[in-house]
C-alpha cells in the first residue's frame, strides 16, 4: 500500500505577539503621535518650561500605552461593524483570530501599565487619570452616538 504524499502545509497562522501588535496598530504610529503633541505641549506648559526628564517619559509611554489600550477597547466596540469596511475588515478582532474578551484583557494590561506609570506622579494626577480612563473606554462605544 503506497504511503500518501504529506498534505501540502497551509499559510502560517500569525503569532499572538503579531496579533496583539496588529491590535494595537503598532505599525500605525501616527495615532499615538497624534496624542503625543498636545500631551507634551500641555506638559511643557504646566511646567513653565522643560517638566523634567521622569514626567517626560511618564506622560510619552503612558500615551503610547493608552493609545494602545484605546485600540483594543475600539475594536470590541466596532467589531461588527468593521466587518463592512474594506479598511477594517481584517483587524485580528474583526477575523476572529484575537477573541473579544482576550482584546479586552490586553486592554486592561495595557491600561495597568499605564496605572502604573501615573503612580509614580502626584495624587491630582493620579485622580485625574481615572477620569481619562473612563473617557478611554467610553469613547469607542459612544463615537457612533454623539
Amino acid at each position: 500500500m503506497p504511503f500518501a504524499a504529506p498534505a501540502a502545509p497551509g499559510p502560517a497562522q500569525p503569532s499572538r505577539l503579531s496579533l496583539y501588535l496588529q491590535l494595537i496598530r503598532w505599525d500605525r504610529p501616527a495615532g499615538w503621535l497624534l496624542l503625543l503633541w498636545p500631551t507634551l505641549s500641555a506638559l511643557w506648559i504646566a511646567a513653565d518650561g522643560f517638566p523634567g526628564w521622569h514626567l517626560l517619559a511618564v506622560f510619552t509611554l503612558g500615551t503610547v500605552l493608552m493609545r494602545s489600550a484605546g485600540c483594543c477597547v475600539n475594536d470590541v466596540a466596532d467589531r461588527d461593524f468593521d466587518r463592512h469596511v474594506k479598511r477594517t475588515a481584517q483587524r485580528p478582532v474583526t477575523t476572529g483570530a484575537v477573541s473579544a474578551r482576550e482584546a479586552l484583557l490586553l486592554g486592561a494590561a495595557l491600561a495597568l501599565l499605564a496605572f502604573g506609570l501615573v503612580l509614580t506622579t502626584n495624587p491630582p494626577a493620579i485622580l485625574l487619570s481615572f477620569a481619562a480612563l473612563a473617557v478611554a473606554i467610553a469613547y469607542p462605544f459612544a463615537k457612533r452616538v454623539l
